[in-house]
């Protein structure tokens, strides 16, 4: 399909470090890419190996976070890290979803999935633009090669979102990101809600929006 020019994005490689597992580096890549223990390329096929404490399968066995995917062939790479923490990945010839699981962890956590904390109101897409809206900071940087923070500016096209809903949505994500202050942008709002409202998978800023819009 034609880029529309709305600034969806897609996650194309994702990385795993910190205490947790030693302070190594792991990095899985979409299907065209690699995956990575410390900068050396691990598990060109299916197998198992371990980075650091973290262990890493790959086979083409596991539950899919993207079920609209299930027609292409899976491979997919389960990491089973310390204190109970899982992380599934998918990776598909273009992009990738990833499923994280793990308990509350000693201390406190926080992060763009929310905190843990048991009150789901301090994780809403407001509340979460409020600590996140600017990207991460560049010493937190991971990633060799990180692409620049773009804020979409493009507004949701007719095809992902109706005339009518499109007239509902903007008023909504007006006053929503005004109130957000920081770091969310009306287009991006917006694309929240019409493209979840098309792919039938709802961010957590869509299912706010939805609600308010009586759908």
């Amino acid at each position: 399909a034609a880029n529309d020019k709305t600034d969806y994005s897609s996650m194309t490689s994702i990385i795993i470090s910190g205490p947790i597992i030693g302070n190594s580096k792991i990095e899985v890549q979409d299907a065209a890419g690699k995956m990575l223990c410390d900068g050396n390329e691990i598990l060109p096929g299916f197998g198992s190996t371990y980075c650091s404490s973290a262990k890493i399968d790959y086979d083409g066995q596991g539950e899919l976070v993207d079920a609209a995917m299930s027609f292409l062939p899976h491979k997919v790479v389960h990491m089973t890290l310390p204190d109970g923490v899982t992380i599934q990945v998918n990776r598909w010839p273009n992009f990738m979803n990833a499923l994280i699981k793990m308990h509350p962890q000693e201390g406190g956590q926080d992060g763009v999935c929310g905190n843990l904390n048991g009150n789901a109101a301090d994780d809403t897409g407001i509340e979460l633009h409020k600590r996140y809206g600017h990207g991460v900071d560049r010493s937190e940087l991971l990633f060799s090669d990180s692409i620049p923070l773009h804020i979409p500016t493009a507004h949701p096209s007719p095809t992902r979102c109706s005339e009518e809903k499109h007239r509902r949505a903007e008023a909504i994500c007006k006053q929503e990101t005004e109130s957000a202050s920081v770091g969310w942008s009306l287009a991006e709002c917006m694309g929240d809600v019409c493209d979840a409202e098309k792919a039938g998978v709802a961010s957590v800023q869509a299912e706010e929006m939805k609600q308010q819009m009586g759908r």
